[in-house]
């Protein structure tokens, strides 16, 4: 990086466990503001990245209405179907075999805007917006408001369509997000199935096997 280039941004929105930005700590051409609403998960974040200046851990939930609300804790696996959603009722039919879909416990968790936060920490660019909080993917990326503008790319997950989604209330699937990101100028560059209903992708899996896709857009 050069003396006049300003680093990266990456917004990790959901970062779990890390493992899609914490590669990115101590690296100084990057900026990483890793969201995690989860205690632990935050904790242990805040441990692996504690010797880097440039990763930073909101320990708080991500949509696009703020306030306070229950956060369901789904504390087996990794850890990663924990939602602000509730799972849905089909789940065994659907994602059959998958005994990590069981809510451990229930938590209070601050919600706060993406808008509301570059506002306060005057973030003028967003290189890299990565979403994974479990159904509310896209009003996370909605609740960028005005700054929607400001993402140059990122990756979003999202299911399939409403017969195979995860969470009751999960509003927005593939179509919802591919229609969302070409009306706000983005180009698709890749939609990779996520799971084989319910059994890990293998190189023959199609999109039309997975449950849950991962969208990898840019600006265009």
């Amino acid at each position: 990086m050069s003396e006049i280039e300003e680093p990266k941004v990456y917004f990790d929105v959901g970062a779990n466990n890390g493992s899609t930005s914490l590669h990115l700590a101590g690296n100084p051409d990057w900026v990483v503001y890793a969201f995690e609403p989860t205690p632990e998960l935050a904790d242990h974040l805040r441990h692996r990245s504690r010797a880097a200046r440039n990763y930073h851990v909101i320990e708080k939930a991500i949509s696009d209405v703020p306030g306070m609300a229950k956060f369901n804790v789904a504390g087996q696996g990794d850890w990663g179907t924990s939602s602000l959603l509730d799972f849905n009722d089909n789940i065994d039919e659907t994602w059959k075999g998958r005994s990590d879909f069981k809510v451990t416990t229930q938590i209070d968790v601050e919600i706060i805007t993406l808008e509301s936060f570059c506002e306060e920490h005057g973030i003028t660019r967003i290189d890299h917006l990565h979403t994974d909080i479990q159904g509310l993917d896209l009003n996370a990326i909605m609740s960028l408001g005005k700054y929607i503008d400001i993402v140059r790319g990122g990756d979003i997950e999202c299911s399939r369509n409403h017969n195979v989604k995860l969470y009751k209330e999960e509003k927005y699937v593939l179509e919802d997000v591919v229609t969302y990101l070409y009306q706000h100028k983005f180009i698709i560059e890749a939609i990779n199935p996520n799971d084989d209903h319910g059994v890990l992708c293998t190189e023959d899996s199609k999109l039309w096997d997975a449950n849950e896709l991962s969208i990898w857009y840019t600006r265009r």
